[in-house]
């Protein structure tokens, strides 16, 4: 999941920008009092604001459940089964999230590796980078030991607004920890490979070490997607440029899905729309 932004107070500029220009010239009058009555409202707002950050919190209906399996799935990242239960029903979209916390600690926000299971037996497999108290905290949960999770939260993928009627090739990016969902999706079969004209994957890793799931890549090959997996260690080593080096898609008939790093995201989006693929066909889990 790896694993879910800024700008001015909300109702300051708004309400200053439209003052008439003769009123702002003095600070009496009724600009002051169009002013105060501002502050009153982004006071409130913020109240507002803050209050149902509160409630929100409050309301994390916390369910305590056991951890069946950790191990180290690559350098920095760990692999951890959680038996979630009944909660496990909610899990219908590869790219869906859950919240987890240990102890004391704060809860991290973690997509979900495995793939919705039909059969709904309750366990969900979770790829945490071990960065930061609560992946910590998590991850030194022994098997057997105990963690609180949250409902699944978010909506997943939206693959559906890339149906293989219309849209015949999928470029997907991943780098690092992000991986995790994008294993749920390919695993799943909401993709429908067998449908389209080709899927690629770009998988984006520091080295060979550092690489979650290495050994499901040949298992992708096999369900039809095509893997390009580069090392940042080496020269050439970046999704963006290995993308550069394949044929451009037919970007009327293409969608893009992504998951990592922002500059890798950001870097992405850009040369696609330049390519002239839809910006509504480039598909995020959050």
């Amino acid at each position: 999941m790896t694993s879910l932004r800024v700008g001015a107070a909300p109702g300051t500029h708004s309400c200053v920008k439209q003052l008439p220009a003769r009123l702002v010239r003095t600070s009496s009058g009724p600009c002051t009092a169009s002013l105060r009555t501002c502050s009153k409202r982004l006071a409130g707002s913020t109240r507002r604001s803050r209050h149902a950050a509160t409630v929100a919190k409050q309301e994390i209906n916390w369910t305590n459940v056991f951890v069946t399996s950790t191990k180290p799935a690559a350098e920095g990242l760990q692999l951890v089964t959680v038996d979630i239960g009944k909660l496990a029903g909610d899990y219908t979209k590869p790219g869906q999230f859950i919240q987890v916390k240990a102890n004391d600690s704060k809860p991290g926000f973690f997509a979900i590796a495995s793939p919705p299971d039909p059969n709904n037996q309750g366990l969900i497999e979770l790829l945490i980078k071990r960065q930061g108290d609560a992946a910590e905290a998590v991850c030194s949960v022994a098997e057997g030991g105990n963690v609180d999770v949250s409902p699944v939260m978010g909506k997943g993928f939206p693959i559906d607004k890339a149906p293989h009627e219309t849209i015949k090739e999928l470029l997907i990016f991943a780098t690092g920890s992000g991986i995790s969902p994008i294993r749920s999706l390919i695993e799943s079969g909401a993709l429908e490979v067998e449908k389209r004209h080709a899927v690629r994957l770009y998988y984006g890793t520091k080295n060979e070490s550092s690489t979650a799931f290495k050994h499901l890549i040949p298992e992708w090959q096999d369900m039809g997607v095509t893997v390009k997996h580069v090392y940042s260690d080496d020269d050439r080593g970046y999704v963006q440029q290995a993308f550069k080096e394949d044929q451009a898609p037919d970007a009327a008939r293409t969608a893009v899905i992504l998951a990592g790093q922002k500059e890798m995201a950001d870097t992405v989006i850009q040369e696609l729309t330049q390519l002239g693929v839809d910006k509504d066909l480039i598909l995020t889990n959050f």
